[in-house]
């Protein structure tokens, strides 16, 4: 039998103590459990993540725009702000700073994601942001929310 995680054990111990004699422990099965951890590890510091992903996102089509240059220069076009088009030794070391500030901001997501699950927290902010990026926007999380959400409050 596999062992539950640390926070889902407490979890069910908290349901148990707080229901009372009469009700029984109902199971949370493994595809619930692995649906819990998604939603946790996706909520968990959602507003840092979220961010740095905001700001690799143009990175990441302006790159892809230079490969597709790379690959038919006839046909692509690479201007900068003023509309000028760059010749292929300026694109060439756009391309470099680039792929270094790509991978800069990659490490700090993966720095992130990295955390134990001890250490991950769902904040307030965290909350608000990931409604509002599924288009729910909500100003009373912060007053409903005094603490950060831990993996064991979670059921």
């Amino acid at each position: 039998m596999r062992k539950s995680p640390h926070w889902l054990t407490r979890a069910r111990m908290a349901a148990v103590a707080g229901a009372g004699k009469e009700s029984e422990v109902k199971d949370v099965t493994q595809n619930e459990q692995r649906e819990l951890k998604r939603v946790f590890d996706f909520l968990a510091d959602f507003a840092p993540k979220h961010k740095l992903r905001k700001d690799l996102q143009p990175r990441l089509e302006r790159k892809q725009k230079i490969l597709s240059f790379k690959r038919n220069p006839d046909t692509v076009k690479i201007v900068d702000d003023t509309g000028m088009e760059l010749p292929p030794d300026v694109i060439e070391g756009e391309l470099q700073r680039l792929e270094e500030e790509i991978a800069d901001i990659q490490r700090k997501i993966d720095a992130i994601d990295a955390k134990s699950d001890y250490e991950k927290k769902i904040h307030p902010r965290d909350l608000q942001q990931a409604l509002a990026y599924l288009g729910k926007h909500a100003d009373k999380v912060r007053h409903r929310l005094k603490m950060p959400v831990r993996p064991l409050d979670l059921i």
